[in-house]
């Protein structure tokens, strides 16, 4: 890869994080605590009142996603009514959808203006694609990301984990974009 190829790929993969009031906060289905560590900042700053954390078994841990970033929530000061669980989804595209029908059955889309999306740094444009096409367009969506493996926006290229993540995400959104499942921001 060139540096011109570098950069295109970064420009389109990395979104940038969004700190601003919201509704709602959903976490994306994570074994990882720097979610858990994100979310609660926006939290305990005021940003957010209610959490949706998603995901069901993890293929690494076999815990419950949504179970696990709730008990670490908790435990940091969450009030366990804050915290609302989608726990049986295995994927991006079942986040979204499966997170969709408990906003719908809980609050209803016409008091939820505002979303963040807590999400993998490098995941951050798919996730919002994701949420673009699935939800009413009347939400404002909004990414707030979080770094794992050990790069990051600037090094990216230069780390293995780093070109296997972020280079499978350039991939998989064609693809998923043919499919249907997302939509183009």
């Amino acid at each position: 890869m060139d540096q011109k190829e570098i950069k295109k790929i970064t420009d389109y993969i990395f979104l940038k994080s969004a700190n601003q009031k919201a509704d709602l906060a959903l976490v994306f289905g994570t074994r990882h605590q720097e979610a858990i560590n994100k979310v609660f900042e926006l939290y305990r700053d005021g940003l957010v009142t209610k959490i949706l954390v998603s995901g069901g078994i993890n293929r690494v841990s076999g815990e419950n996603e949504a179970k696990e970033m709730s008990d670490k929530l908790i435990q940091l000061g969450v009030k366990n009514d804050d915290i609302i669980l989608e726990n049986k989804s295995t994927n991006s595209l079942e986040n979204v959808l499966f997170s969709k029908q408990i906003i719908d059955q809980d609050f209803g889309f016409d008091k939820i203006k505002k979303i963040i999306a807590v999400v993998k740094y490098y995941h951050s444009r798919r996730a919002l694609m994701t949420l673009k096409k699935h939800f009413p367009k009347t939400i404002k969506l909004m990414p707030v990301t979080y770094e794992i493996y050990g790069f990051t926006i600037d090094n990216w290229f230069n780390n293995e984990i780093g070109k296997e993540k972020v280079l499978s995400e350039w991939n998989k959104i064609p693809e998923y974009l043919a499919k249907g499942d997302i939509e183009e921001l």
